[in-house]
């Protein structure tokens, strides 16, 4: 009897270790970053943060007649998008940020845009996922938590792989806005 528990006290330590190893991603994190490869802060900064209690509150608002809501499974969501302070050279290279405790969707990287996924999940579906694109001035950074569905990270990887900055800007940006009725 004594084994299992202790057995199951080492486990619930190494799970507990392994979550605080995680890189911690937040707008500061992506900021830190540009100013590291870049060797300056942003020119201009939008950053908006909702937490639960924001988002639940926005899902209500926003919830349509036919009783759609956006932001299916969202429960926080983080967006940032800065413009670098330079734009010579190639594009910032996000694939260059340290990444442990996360599970790799998408890294790519090449003269005009770099991106990167990385999604933790929970169950059966994802639990916390981080987009960041960027090209040589713009870096949009994302991350989304709630109850995600597990087809999510492999179209924010698409999206950022084949659109870019812009295009992921554009598809987070959607995931406040009301759909539209049938």
């Amino acid at each position: 009897m004594r084994s299992k528990i202790a057995r199951a006290a080492t486990l619930v330590l190494l799970a507990c270790t392994a979550a605080a190893c995680a890189t911690h991603f937040s707008p500061a994190t992506i900021r830190d970053e540009i100013a590291r490869q870049r060797g300056g802060d942003p020119l201009s900064v939008f950053e908006l943060d909702l937490g639960r209690f924001t988002t639940l509150l926005l899902k209500n608002v926003l919830a349509t007649e036919g009783g759609t809501i956006p932001f299916a499974g969202i429960q926080q969501l983080q967006l940032a998008v800065y413009e670098a302070p330079s734009d010579a050279g190639p594009a910032m290279d996000v694939t260059r940020i340290q990444v442990r405790g996360w599970e790799q969707v998408l890294r790519v990287h090449d003269q005009t845009r770099s991106a990167m996924v990385l999604i933790r999940p929970s169950g059966e579906t994802v639990g916390d996922l981080v987009v960041v694109g960027a090209g040589s001035r713009k870096v949009v950074y994302g991350r989304l938590r709630g109850r995600l569905s597990p087809d999510l990270p492999k179209a924010l990887g698409d999206v950022a792989r084949e659109g870019g900055p812009d295009e992921v800007r554009r598809v987070l940006t959607e995931l406040a806005e009301p759909s539209e009725g049938p």
